[in-house]
């Protein structure tokens, strides 16, 4: 048991320090937003995702420490791109310092600072060499990197999905049994993108809009859409498909969220409801 011991710990030293990560497991999940919930569901991470590690290594240098952070950007077909990036803390806890040595995934946080060090394509299929890689040496803060790595995915992911739910719930103001958030057209922006033409068109919102998400039965929420200058704003929407097409991809930008999703502009049914205010 000490052999083995003594053994996983020099692995996890010779992983773990100075590490880049080249070659990743394809990261499946049954909890996304689609028609089907098999577990082999392909995740598109919508941008980098952190790597979770198995175990975090700092290397020591006289004023500094560094620890190496991997993240994953996964597309639909499952092609990856993989990053590395240098965490470096000055005066740290190690030396007595008052700074944090290692970034802690409590609060799952994606977000990274720099540029990356190393960048490897990672394609699901036809991957010819699992160590390919491109080195930017500007980026670079000290002789960290070592190691190529390729690994299966037991570590698990921090994407940004999860996190912008724990974000917007925080944005919401405490009201009766649940939240309630304002809309306007200072915090939130509406963007279409035509599939026909490629057009992008920018939809200001005319007014407020408040939502009101209950506590009770998170799933239900309420969206008050009461007053008459939204008339003419569906009428802008139903004009946007007439010219550009019906099927766009809708991005809503809330509060610096951002969430896409693909839609078809029901016309008619517009500039009937137009006629209601």
């Amino acid at each position: 048991m000490k052999k083995l011991f003594y053994l996983g710990f020099a692995l996890v030293l010779a992983a773990g320090v100075g590490c880049a990560l080249t070659n990743y497991q394809l990261i499946t999940d049954n909890d996304q937003l689609k028609n089907q919930s098999a577990p082999t569901s392909t995740v598109n991470t919508n941008g980098k995702a952190h790597v979770i590690e198995s175990s975090q290594i700092a290397t020591v240098y006289p004023d500094f420490l560094e620890e190496t952070l991997w993240f994953v950007d996964q597309r639909t077909n499952g092609d990856r791109t993989l990053t590395t990036y240098i965490n470096r803390t000055t005066d740290p806890v190690y030396y007595g310092g008052p700074n944090a040595q290692f970034h802690d995934d409590l609060y799952c946080n994606p977000d990274w600072q720099g540029c990356a060090v190393v960048t490897a394509q990672d394609p699901e299929v036809g991957d010819v060499d699992i160590y390919d890689y491109a080195y930017n040496p500007r980026c670079e803060s000290g002789p960290t990197v070592y190691y190529l790595f390729s690994t299966t995915r037991y570590y698990g992911e921090c994407g940004r999905s999860l996190q912008d739910v724990g974000a917007l719930i925080m944005m919401g103001q405490p009201k009766k049994d649940g939240l309630f958030y304002l809309l306007t057209p200072a915090n939130t922006n509406i963007l279409l993108t035509s599939k026909s033409d490629g057009t992008t068109t920018a939809m200001t919102l005319p007014g407020d809009v408040s939502v009101f998400v209950s506590g009770q039965r998170d799933r239900h929420a309420t969206v008050d859409l009461t007053n008459p200058v939204f008339g003419s704003f569906k009428n802008a929407l139903a004009t946007h498909g007439e010219i550009h097409g019906a099927n766009n991809e809708i991005t809503l930008q809330f509060n610096g969220l951002s969430k896409t999703f693909a839609t078809r502009l029901m016309i008619d049914n517009l500039h009937n409801g137009a006629k209601r205010f």
